[in-house]
């Protein structure tokens, strides 16, 4: 094991936590941290999708009991989109122009969230534009792998317990983690490149069984709330960073 590969273990173990905790972490931190190390796009999704992938799964089976709704508009819109965007990177990745309107948008969201905590406005505009705002997110991810900015900003502005809220974002992610890991395979020809990648999803696992999830089952839904909130507000900081 080399040094390269043997630092991207340590990030996916420490993100891992995060991504037990709130649904998310794996990629939203791992992305733009990979990239500034020198990482093209396409080889932060082989190393990053199967890690996040699996938490998913163990997120969506554990929280069967207490699911929420998930909107049909995951399916018919968001998916495609999410193909549509990876299908445009071409291997490129995304300007910085989007990355700044990303890691504004969450800046601003967690301020509203602090300042106004969850206002009926947000859920009711969240439903009302549930298309534009699916598409939206969709391509979002596709082409910088951040979607979970706004998927951060619906599942807190539609639910406000904490289960029901890292199971929206955990099945969205594993929806998300599908649609990605086909055209890694098919498009871009990186099926090798994700087996290579089987240990971090190994470790992902342990880590979520052994910590996140017990972490996250001792969290009281205000400290989950808030602690939402500040990670919100550094998801946007790291993204900005990158830019």
């Amino acid at each position: 094991m080399d040094l390269d590969y043997f630092i991207v273990i340590l990030l996916v173990a420490v993100f891992s936590i995060i991504q037990s905790v709130f649904g998310m972490g794996i990629l939203v931190f791992g992305t733009p941290t990979l990239l500034l190390l020198g990482y093209d796009f396409i080889s932060v999704l082989s190393y990053l999708i199967p890690a996040s992938f699996v938490i998913s799964v163990f997120q969506v089976i554990g929280g069967h009991s207490k699911r929420c709704n998930i909107s049909p508009n995951l399916y018919i819109f968001c998916i495609p989109a999410v193909g549509v965007g990876l299908w445009l990177t071409q291997g490129t990745g995304i300007g910085s122009w989007l990355n700044y309107i990303v890691g504004g948008t969450l800046i601003f969201s967690a301020a509203l969230r602090y300042w106004l905590g969850s206002p009926d406005w947000l859920s009711s505009g969240l439903r009302r534009y549930s298309i534009p705002y699916h598409l939206l997110m969709g391509f979002v991810h596709g082409i910088t792998n951040l979607g979970g900015a706004l998927l951060a900003i619906l599942a807190s502005g539609l639910h406000s317990e904490k289960n029901s809220v890292r199971y929206t974002i955990a099945q969205y992610y594993l929806a998300f983690g599908v649609i990605q890991l086909v055209l890694l395979v098919v498009l871009f020809n990186r099926g090798e490149a994700l087996l290579d990648s089987l240990p971090m999803a190994l470790v992902a696992i342990v880590v979520y069984l052994i910590i996140g999830n017990r972490l996250f089952l001792r969290t009281s839904n205000p400290v989950y709330y808030h602690g939402l909130t500040v990670f919100t507000f550094a998801y946007g900081i790291a993204v900005l960073a990158t830019s």
